[in-house]
Parts: C-alpha cells; sequence; structure tokens
C-alpha cells in the first residue's frame, strides 16, 4: 500500500496497513538540501527538490506544495519579510485599510508573482508523486483572507465595528480564493487545506464563525470541486465542530493541539476524519522518546476507530526540531497495529 492508497482509503473509512501520518514541512525541505528559505520558496525546483529529500528521509504520507501565504499579500501589493530561520511573514500589507483594498483589482493566481511559482512547484510534484503519494496544497479560508491584504488588526477592527463594510471586502475577496484554490487542483493538488482563521476560538466566537463566516465557506466551497480539510491556523477549533459537516467536499477537519481529542470525535460524528492534535511548537524541546509516547497517545485515541491521521497541529514544523523527533513521530505509526476502517 502506498502514502497514496493509504490517504485516500483512511478518507473513505476503508482498510489501511498503517494510520497514516503527515508532517507540515515546508521550510525543513531546505534543512535537508542546504538551500536558503528565500530560495526554496522563490524556485520552484529548490522547493520540489527539498520535498523530495523530505519524503527520502522521512516517508511521511504527504509531500506538499509552497505554504507561503505572503505570495497572496504580494499579489494584493504587500512587502514581504524574509529570515533565514523562519518562513516568510508579511513586513507590510498592500491596503491600508478596507475602502483602499475594495480598490485593488484581483490578482491572476496563473502569473502573479510568486502564486505562478506555487503552481510551477506544485506541477513538478505532480510529475513525481502523483498516484503515489499525496499532493497537499495549503489556502488561506476566504474569511481570513482579507488580513492578507489590510493586517489582522485592521480586518478584525473591519468585522466588529462595520458590518457592511466587512461584507463588501468578503465578496470582494471571495473569488480570488475560490480562483486560487482551483488554480492548485488544477496543477495537480489532490487536496486542499483551509486555513481558516475565522473558525478559531482564539479569534471569534462562535456565533459569529456561525452567522458570518460559515455561510461564506458553504458557498466558496460549491464553487471548488475538490477534497477539502478545514485547518484551525494553530488555535483551537473544538467549539465549531458541530457545524461543519455538511460543507461541501470536506473530507476532514483539523484538530488544534489545545482540543481535546475524544471530544472532537464526539462532536464531528464518525464519518468525518480528523487530522493532527500534537503540538509542533514543542518539538524541538522534546526527547524523541516523548514526541514518539505523544504520538502514540493519539493514535490510541483516535486510530481504533478509523478516519483518523496522525499530524502536527500548528504550520510549519520548527527548523530547530532534531529529525530524530520526526523520524520517532514516523515510527510510532509503523509500531502501531494495523487497523480498519471504521474500526472494523
Amino acid at each position: 500500500m502506498n502514502p497514496y492508497q493509504r490517504v485516500m482509503n483512511t478518507l473513505v473509512g476503508q482498510p489501511v496497513d498503517r494510520p497514516p501520518v503527515f508532517a507540515v514541512l515546508g521550510a525543513y525541505g531546505g534543512r535537508l538540501t542546504n538551500t536558503g528559505l528565500r530560495a526554496i520558496f522563490s524556485d520552484a525546483s529548490a522547493y520540489v527538490a527539498g520535498q523530495r529529500a523530505l519524503q527520502e528521509t522521512f516517508g511521511f504520507d504527504l509531500v506538499m506544495t509552497p505554504f507561503i501565504f505572503t505570495a497572496i499579500s504580494e499579489a494584493f501589493g504587500g512587502v514581504t519579510a524574509w529570515s533565514d530561520d523562519q518562513v516568510p511573514n508579511m513586513k507590510r500589507p498592500g491596503a491600508r485599510g478596507p475602502v483602499e483594498a475594495l480598490a485593488l483589482p484581483l490578482p491572476n493566481p496563473l502569473v502573479a508573482g510568486q502564486l505562478s511559482v506555487v503552481l510551477e512547484a506544485t506541477r513538478q510534484l505532480a510529475d513525481l508523486y502523483k498516484g503515489q503519494v499525496p499532493i497537499i496544497a495549503v489556502v488561506p479560508g476566504p474569511g481570513i483572507m482579507p488580513s492578507l491584504i489590510i493586517g489582522m488588526e485592521q480586518w478584525m477592527e473591519t468585522v466588529l465595528f462595520d458590518e457592511p463594510l466587512a461584507r463588501k471586502l468578503l465578496d470582494h475577496t471571495a473569488p480570488f480564493f475560490i480562483s486560487w484554490a482551483n488554480a492548485l487542483l488544477a496543477a495537480g493538488a489532490d487536496c486542499l487545506v483551509v486555513t481558516e482563521g475565522m473558525a478559531t476560538a482564539e479569534i471569534a466566537p462562535r456565533s459569529l464563525f456561525a452567522e458570518r463566516f460559515l455561510p461564506l465557506l458553504a458557498s466558496t466551497f460549491a464553487q471548488i470541486p475538490g477534497p477539502k480539510v478545514l485547518h484551525h491556523t494553530g488555535g483551537s477549533m473544538n467549539h465549531n465542530l458541530d457545524l461543519l459537516p455538511g460543507l461541501d467536499g470536506l473530507v476532514g477537519v483539523a484538530v488544534g493541539s489545545k482540543d481535546d481529542l475524544a471530544e472532537a470525535r464526539r462532536l464531528i460524528g464518525p464519518d468525518l476524519n480528523l487530522i493532527g492534535n500534537l503540538d509542533n511548537l514543542s518539538f524541538p524541546a522534546l526527547s524523541a522518546d516523548a514526541v514518539y509516547s505523544m504520538s502514540q497517545a493519539c493514535l490510541r485515541t483516535a486510530a481504533p476507530s478509523g478516519h483518523y491521521i496522525l499530524a502536527n497541529a500548528g504550520a510549519d514544523i520548527p527548523l530547530t526540531t532534531p529529525s530524530e523527533n520526526l523520524l520517532a513521530m514516523r515510527a510510532a505509526v509503523t509500531d502501531y497495529p494495523a487497523v480498519r476502517g471504521h474500526g472494523s
């Protein structure tokens, strides 16, 4: 059973030889190939070389397209802050506020700067791994997308104090979210991980998400014909899990490290996949034995009922994480007894 078959079987509740395991490793590929972060996120071939090195070294059940949201802020006129030891961040947004953002034209993802690099890397990954290893693309959700154009503080101020203007901006940017997601699928991505900050407890209460952002997810997801996983962006999402089943194309939900994994299963029901729960921010300081034990604990809790993929809970695993810890995470699933879908 290859990684693609293992993941696809898990998603639909069919038998697998072992639970799949994901690790969010974009920048880490540069560490293995001795390539600087600016180079691997600016050169599709350099990025793909990093993913190949990761696959050969650790054998996780995915390869990832470049996880670089600053490519989107740049496409809207923003400026990126580069670092040697962490993924790039937005230095300055492209618009000073929502009114200015509404005047910006939507970028064409096929030709816009770094977005075209992401698409080219996706095509190269598809040439190498299609049907062998799942190709996962990460996109910011439609509710959090405006924060990449005007900054998080401006966006939250608009959401909380000027609802009509917030709706206008969401209506303006939603077509870009749809076109970007569909461009990634057309380039060869097998599944989209949609990181929706407005679904997390740390950013928005359940009532705000249910009233204003869940309908946006429903309307945009219906226009993206591919499997999708909703991700918590590093926060907690159990408070909204019962609202999510039925979203078009939703095959799974990423569980935050602060979320109770058993409670997550109860809330979301038996048929949707749960992914994650490992606190990747603790990885650099932990021993390999501790990572192994944490991974086994997640598996004992969630794997028996099927529909579970072991994974780190946040964004990129820190570059200072010892490789032994990643190998321990990988070994935990190898040592776990083979499971069958739906716990049969």
